[in-house]
């Protein structure tokens, strides 16, 4: 998992949507949804949990998340 990944992750779990994330990452939904599964399959394990108005966090990204903003933060990603 990258630091452009780490990022990704951070911003579709704080907006809800890839749509959103797309946005304020000036790329495109798809992009988005090739890059969270990418890391899902990196990962062996879904993070998102997709639906028509959005995405939730799986229980496995919310014990990750905390660990990816740290990590952001000390780098001043966030």
């Amino acid at each position: 998992m990258t630091l452009t990944d780490c990022q990704l992750l951070s911003i579709v779990a704080q907006l809800g949507t890839f749509a959103a994330a797309a946005e304020r990452l000036h790329i495109t939904p798809s992009a988005v949804s090739h890059a969270v599964s990418g890391v899902e399959a990196e990962c062996g394990f879904p993070l998102f949990t997709r639906t028509k108005s959005g995405v939730t966090m799986t229980a496995a990204a919310e014990s990750l998340l905390p660990s990816i903003r740290q990590m952001l933060n000390s780098l001043s990603l966030i």
